[in-house]
Parts: structure tokens; sequence; C-alpha cells
């Protein structure tokens, strides 16, 4: 099935309409959620299959799209405009399985500047939810940029990629997963699935950063971890993060973000007995106890 574009107006909206009402229950998560941020609707990223394809419905019933339907996500709102960036990858209906990365909607999420990896996501009212979407598109666009760059811009760009993976990571591993799987269904065996691909992903990033910029299987291996990293942010935003923000008060996903946010500041600082630029300080594993030692603190 064909997916049209916006751009010729009101009766290309209408034939989209009548093209995807007869396929729209065999369409997969990712099509459905392309398809409906295509059509002005935001905020599918925490959404199961059920609840996309009733709001697909509800925008081909709506006024040829000139207004987006009031949607409960997993993405939060205040008032009238999503506070949350979209972090939804799709492919479209007619794709042949390459996935395409939308923009983030939210200038918290740009990497544009160099500058990724540093926090973006300041405001008090942000949980971390929104702290963990922000970060997919951040992780994504980097990816792009380490692939793209030569020389010290592309080792620059792989230092803030494998430092904000390890960040990510760390933060789910401590704050997000535990809660999930107490609260998602069947939350013990969705969550050790997500435990045993960021365990691969810390060991592909290890071997990485041991082999640098300059070895001939870097870029490679590269694309290897960026389409697993990938998939499994994916697979967390389908899985995991809706059912946060349904079932978890809105205070306690705050309070989480206001933990993670200081364990970055405090992360970001080299070991007193460590030289900055020293490569035990730069390496995944050390990056990663600096954090986890930074969330206990934050916590106490």
């Amino acid at each position: 099935m064909a997916e049209h574009t916006s751009s010729s107006g009101s009766a290309a909206r209408g034939q989209d309409h009548s093209d995807m009402a007869g396929d729209i229950d065999t369409m997969t998560v990712n099509q459905l959620r392309g398809w409906l941020k295509d059509h002005g609707v935001t905020g599918t990223s925490g959404m199961r299959k059920e609840e996309l394809v009733k709001a697909a419905v509800k925008t081909m019933r709506s006024d040829q799209g000139t207004a987006s339907p009031n949607i409960a996500t997993g993405k939060k709102s205040t008032g009238t405009k999503s506070t949350a960036s979209s972090a939804a990858i799709h492919k479209t209906a007619g794709d042949t399985g390459k996935k395409t990365a939308h923009a983030p909607a939210s200038p918290r999420a740009e990497a544009g500047s160099g500058r990724a990896a540093e926090t973006a996501w300041e405001s008090g009212n942000d949980d971390v939810i929104d702290l963990l979407l922000a970060h997919h598109e951040q992780i994504k666009q980097l990816f792009g940029q380490v692939a793209r760059a030569h020389g010290e811009q592309k080792q620059s760009a792989w230092r803030q990629l494998k430092d904000l993976l390890v960040l990510h990571e760390s933060i789910e591993q401590q704050l997000v997963h535990p809660l999930a799987a107490r609260r998602v269904p069947d939350g013990e065996d969705v969550i050790e699935s997500r435990l045993q691909e960021e365990q691969q992903a810390t060991e592909d990033l290890s071997r990485l950063y041991e082999m640098g910029i300059d070895h001939p299987q870097f870029d490679d291996g590269l694309i290897e971890l960026r389409d697993a990293v990938v998939e499994h942010a994916e697979l967390e935003e389908d899985e995991e993060f809706g059912y946060l923000r349904e079932n978890v008060p809105a205070e306690q996903l705050i309070g989480l973000a206001t933990a993670a946010r200081a364990a970055e500041r405090i992360a970001s600082r080299p070991h007193a007995d460590m030289p900055a630029s020293g490569p035990q300080n730069g390496s995944p594993a050390a990056i990663a106890d600096r954090v986890r030692g930074a969330l206990r603190d934050a916590l106490k």
C-alpha cells in the first residue's frame, strides 16, 4: 500500500484515508505510528497497536485532518502543547525495511550543534520518560554524525555517542527498568529481554572503544551497533514507556528525572585519581561506574 503525504492538500488526505482503511489491521505498529505522525498526530511512541488503530480510525473520521485528535498516549502533555519530543522510528507502508528516523519535535532533542550528549532537557516539568525519549533522538543523530565525520570531528562525535549510550543505559537500568518490571504487564520478562539487549550493546560498545575509530572494522561495527540500539529503543518505547506514563504518578517520574540530571552532572566530572584525558577515564566501564555511583548519591 502506497503512503501519501499531505502535499496535495485535502484531496490527497481523502485518498490516503481511503487507501488505508482496508489495510489498517495488517499494518505494523511502526507503519501506523508513521502514518499518524504524517497526519498531525504526535505522542504515539508509548501506544500499543490497538490504541494506534483506534487513533488512525479517529483521524480518518476527523475533518480531513484539520484538527488532530486528542489521544491519551504515553506522551506527557501540558495544556494543548506536547512537551515530549517524538522518538518514533517507523517504516512507511511501502518501505522495503529500511528504518527512517523522524526529526525531533522539540528543540530539547536537537543535536546539530555538536552538543548532543550534553543536557538538553532542563525544564523542571520534564519527567524521566521525556529524558529517555530525548536521549533516543540524540543517540540516533550521533550515530549519523559519527558515520559521516572524519578525523577530530569523528572522534568528538564518537566520544559523545559513547558517553551518552552509557549514561542512558545506566539511568534505565537503575531508575526505570526496576519500576517497569513491577508496573508493566509481564514486566519481569519484558525487562529481562531489554537487559540482555543492553548487555550485548555494552559489549559491542566496549569492543569499538578498544578498536578506535581508525580501525578498519570500526565502521562496520558501528552500523551493527546502531541497528541493534535503534531496535532496542523502539521496543522500549512500545513496551515500557507508555505503561509507565499510565501507571506511575507524574511526580515520581519527574523526581526520577531530577535524580538523573544530578547524576549526569556528577558523572561528567573525571575521577580525582584519573587524568581527564586518560584512556581508563573514558572507557564505557569507567563511565558506567561513575554514573552508577552518581545515581546512588542522587537518590540518597
